[in-house]
């Protein structure tokens, strides 16, 4: 897999298709990998040029003990765009991604043709969602963790999560691995890296990706949230605020919906894409 330095950070990538750039961003604790297992990637590069990568911390990209509110991920972004010769892009992010891709819109108007999120919280919207933290994947995780005699808070909470999966023995983790199978394995492992470094704290950060800002955004943005998602406030904000937005909903799906409706979030992700970045003719 190539790699370059973004930011002062090396970053791992991956690059397929022809025709205007298309960059994928993952959520925080997954990797690149969740494009490809949801045929995303494939549907795209008929008419992309797609690039995805692995966040700093996350997947095979170094992991400095800093730096990982969404401005800092914007920024690697920003240097990866300007490494590898990319023209104006639509950033599609899921979750975190969505917040990292919204504020790169922001920070970097002319690398960003426009956006596609998908079940995004954003920390300076906190005030608007009455169930932040309250994600049913978040109870699930939790429940997974009892089993091995963890215990997590009620809400969402990345450090604590972190730290726990850090201080397993080898027998609880091999447990837990067994417990999340085989897709869910290198979920797991990963975890543990993650409590080495600011990250839990950092992307709960507003770190000047603030309502004003956010409303401030001039490219279009398609707002896709789950059917059951605990987020259903934050897109209602983003309809209503955003000059150039546009909402909907992927039904059956809880906060993964390339994974939980593939099919739908692919067909929404193109109709969008075609709106918003026309394929080359």
């Amino acid at each position: 897999m190539p790699e370059v330095e973004a930011n002062g950070t090396r970053l791992f990538y991956q690059q397929t298709g022809t025709g205007p750039d298309v960059v994928l961003l993952h959520a925080v604790t997954s990797n690149q990998a969740i494009w490809l297992f949801s045929g995303l990637t494939d549907a795209l590069a008929a008419d992309y040029r797609v690039t995805t990568f692995d966040l700093r911390g996350h997947g095979q990209s170094e992991r400095p003990p800093t730096g990982y509110t969404s401005a800092d991920m914007a920024a690697d972004f920003a240097a990866l765009h300007a490494a590898l010769g990319l023209r104006p892009a639509a950033l599609v992010g899921h979750s975190f991604g969505g917040v990292t891709a919204v504020h790169a819109a922001a920070l970097f108007p002319d690398r960003v043709r426009g956006v596609i999120l998908s079940d995004s919280f954003f920390p300076a919207l906190r005030p608007v969602e009455p169930n932040f933290g309250k994600m049913a994947l978040w109870a699930e995780v939790r429940e997974k963790f009892a089993l091995v005699g963890v215990t997590l808070g009620e809400t969402v909470d990345f450090n604590g999560l972190f730290r726990e999966c850090a201080a397993l023995d080898a027998e609880r983790m091999l447990a837990l691995e067994g417990i999340y199978g085989t897709f869910g394995r290198g979920w797991v492992r990963h975890l543990p890296r993650l409590a080495e470094t600011t990250c839990g704290t950092d992307v709960m950060e507003v770190a000047g990706l603030t309502a004003d800002v956010i409303a401030g955004v001039k490219q279009p943005v398609a707002a896709l949230y789950d059917e059951f998602s605990p987020f259903l406030a934050t897109c209602r904000w983003l309809e209503a605020n955003l000059p150039a937005c546009t909402a909907e909903i992927i039904p059956g799906a809880k906060h993964l919906a390339m994974l939980e409706n593939a099919p739908g979030f692919l067909a929404a992700a193109r109709r969008h894409l075609a709106r918003i970045h026309p394929p080359a003719a």
